[in-house]
């Protein structure tokens, strides 16, 4: 898969993301203590954030100084998070009770920043020539 196809998937994908993120954030402070309670917080965001950090990382492990920048970071932070939280399981737990994953507030703001870098890498993906 070459660079462009990945910044024209991943792109809307994070806008997509960090829209709901911003317009539902309190779905998501709901949807987070429902995984922590089910003490198996670990492995449910694993599942989910590993194989997209992996597909990142072998698909666009890009160092240019551009934004699809974003997209090889997120790739590296997501499977390092990943390995974190499968690996040292309480950290996930301590992780989901810090104020930044209980407010709505802070699900908004990272929505926000989420949304408007995707909107820019899916513009820049679409428009390159």
């Amino acid at each position: 898969m070459d660079p462009t196809t990945v910044e024209r998937i991943f792109g809307p994908a994070f806008v997509l993301m960090g829209l709901s993120h911003l317009l539902q954030p309190q779905m998501w402070v709901r949807f987070f203590e429902l995984v922590r309670q089910t003490g198996s917080a670990a492995v449910i965001i694993g599942l989910y954030t590993l194989p997209s950090g992996l597909l990142l990382i072998a698909t666009h492990n890009i160092w240019r100084w551009d934004w699809s920048l974003f997209l090889t970071i997120a790739g590296w932070s997501m499977t390092l998070k990943s390995a974190l939280y499968i690996l040292i399981p309480g950290l996930t737990n301590r992780v989901l009770t810090k104020r930044i994953a209980t407010t709505s507030r802070s699900f908004q703001i990272v929505g926000a920043a989420t949304a408007l870098i995707g909107v820019l890498i899916t513009w820049q993906a679409w428009t390159r020539q």
